[in-house]
């Protein structure tokens, strides 16, 4: 079938929603042909406008494409609409370059970002005429999943041939490399002999072999790897409609709930006079009004006031405002964001995600309370009037007066004189591979009577509250093992389907597949002794499970850790294992 010609002449584009998702041909997107070439498909599991804001598939098109031998091209999941239309003319999924079938290519490769995106993914592949679990596939692509959630692949370990742990790009490419070298292999149905081969790289993980111990692929020097030069440019506005510069790679503050601190530690910097080459040609190629530097906390970059104090010159002449993703919790974090704002302050964010010190020391969010009403008063003196507040509720060793701790300081800081005040509060998901691992999740009725508690805040400011069954759901796959697998393919064939997306989710969906299933959900959400072997032990990031223990032991404690890049090594087990040290300007 002529998938262009289908496009063009069906009618299709005028019946969906927000059309130019399925179009492609977009400013600076691929325009290579080599017949010889190996042929990668990167496959976003949601919607294009998601998919177009994650730098990782950005970055792999980028590698992957500078090989001569190599082509890679790019597929997001269609929104409903045009699943139909597409299962209607028997269209299958296509990439946005080509309009090549996914099935025709040797490779598949799957984002995985947040567990949520789980029945997607194999809505990615039932339209790509590709079975869904590894054991029925022959002579198909490669379907190979990257990205946080392989951090514990087991739950969707039965859907994929390989999974890549850790940094991408130095794992994908050696994979890709390979897999040319042997693609006699795939095409005479020798895919466990391929599979072999591939499970000697390390960071791959190829679950339908004996397990082993598999440590994650990890770029020691960020400077070794060239900048993104330019970026495709959408034809719709997307979630992230911005150039963006990823300037570091990790964060060591050490929040014990958060898996990326762990995931992507250590600390790797970029070189502040490569970024600021970087910026003229991303602009330029691009026409972005706006430039982000991004990073999991971008306000610890050690050259952060030169860089923005540098790049500005640049920008404000192009009239391109910057944008930093998180503003820290102090008077420094308020400061930056001054210096870059425009003369409309829109509005600052800060995290200050418990709302006692007690707690706060708990989860080793080290600020106070005196922190964050000096930097909001700050803020205030200096004009700004919106202030966006995180929080969390269900975290380790919480009681009602730390819920309540939200509340009150929610109060003090709307009394300091801001003219809009929003507090949104999630719950706590325990993650794999870190101090919280252990923890017990609290079920979607205890959530709700601390979200009853909370609902005074509604009398002085905006309160913005996260969907307590989604949460739930999500902690049950992070934590999961191989048998909750068929949970996941029971909730998609039974409708599952954008689970992030919030009118999209349905709670009662799940729990059937899970009782359809006997998936014992108590079992998955509880408490872990540490002394048990968890689904994710063969995973090393590189964190020790010694440092790991130790840490939600001080916890327990309310003791807190300081970041190793100020304070010396903490033993969290990275640099040893992997030889390496926090990469600083």
């Amino acid at each position: 079938m002529d998938i262009y010609k289908w496009l063009v002449q069906s009618g299709t584009l005028p019946r969906v929603k927000k059309p130019s998702r399925y179009i492609g041909k977009e400013l600076n997107s691929l325009k290579k042909v080599n017949e010889k070439a190996l042929k990668v498909l990167l496959a976003f599991p949601d919607t294009y406008e998601i998919g177009m804001s994650h730098i990782g598939l950005k970055l792999l098109y980028s590698i992957l494409n500078k090989e001569d031998d190599i082509i890679a091209e790019r597929a997001y999941l269609p929104w409903k609409d045009m699943i139909a239309e597409m299962k209607n003319a028997g269209v299958p999924l296509y990439s946005l370059e080509s309009y090549t079938p996914a099935r025709d290519f040797h490779i598949l490769g799957i984002t995985l970002q947040y567990e949520l995106s789980f029945t997607n993914v194999l809505k990615l592949l039932e339209l790509s005429d590709i079975p869904i679990f590894q054991k029925d596939r022959t002579k198909e692509p490669l379907v190979i999943g990257g990205g946080p959630c392989t951090s514990n692949p087991e739950p969707v370990a039965d859907f994929f041939d390989l999974l890549v742990v850790g940094d991408g790009e130095v794992v994908m490419l050696e994979v890709a490399k390979l897999v040319k070298e042997n693609l006699g292999l795939l095409k005479l149905n020798k895919r466990k002999e391929l599979l072999e081969m591939l499970s000697r790289i390390p960071g791959v993980y190829v679950p339908s072999l004996p397990k082993r111990k598999i440590h994650k692929g990890l770029v020691k020097d960020l400077n070794d790897h060239e900048i993104i030069p330019s970026s495709i440019v959408p034809f719709m506005s997307v979630v992230h409609d911005r150039a963006v510069i990823e300037i570091m790679r990790g964060c060591n503050r050490g929040c014990r709930f958060c898996q990326a601190g762990m995931f992507y530690r250590p600390v790797r910097e970029r070189n502040i006079e490569k970024i600021l080459q970087s910026i003229e040609p991303l602009i330029s190629t691009t026409g972005y009004e706006e430039l982000s530097f991004l990073s999991l906390s971008t306000m610890d970059y050690s050259k952060i006031e030169e860089l923005t104090s540098r790049s500005l010159k640049y920008l404000k002449n192009e009239h391109v405002g910057l944008s930093l993703p998180s503003t820290r919790v102090d008077s420094f974090g308020v400061e930056m964001a001054e210096k870059i704002a425009s003369i409309r302050k829109t509005g600052l964010t800060f995290a200050p995600e418990a709302g006692t010190q007690r707690l706060r020391n708990v989860i080793n969010k080290n600020v106070t309370e005196e922190n964050i009403l000096s930097a909001i008063s700050s803020a205030i003196e200096k004009g700004w009037k919106r202030v966006k507040l995180y929080f969390m509720i269900g975290l380790p060793t919480e009681t009602d007066e730390d819920v309540n701790g939200i509340v009150e300081l929610s109060r003090k800081i709307k009394a300091l004189g801001l003219k809009q005040l929003t507090v949104s509060v999630s719950i706590f998901v325990p993650k794999p591979h870190t101090p919280f691992q252990y923890a017990r999740q609290i079920t979607p009725p205890e959530a709700r009577k601390k979200f009853s508690i909370l609902s005074k805040i509604k009398r002085f400011a905006q309160l913005q509250l996260h969907d307590p069954g989604k949460s739930f759901v999500e902690g049950l796959l992070s934590r999961g093992d191989r048998k909750v697998a068929k949970a996941i393919y029971c909730a998609y064939k039974d409708g599952s389907l954008f689970d992030e997306w919030g009118e999209e989710f349905s709670l009662s969906t799940w729990m059937n597949a899970f009782e359809k299933c006997q998936i014992d959900i108590q079992q998955y959400t509880r408490e872990r002794s540490v002394e048990e072997e968890l689904p994710w032990d063969h995973i090393s990031l590189g964190i020790s499970k010694k440092f790991l223990l130790k840490e939600y032991e001080k916890a327990l404690k309310g003791e807190l850790t300081q970041d190793c890049r100020w304070s010396g090594c903490t033993l969290c087990g990275v640099c040893q294992e992997y030889r390496v040290t926090n990469v600083l300007n």
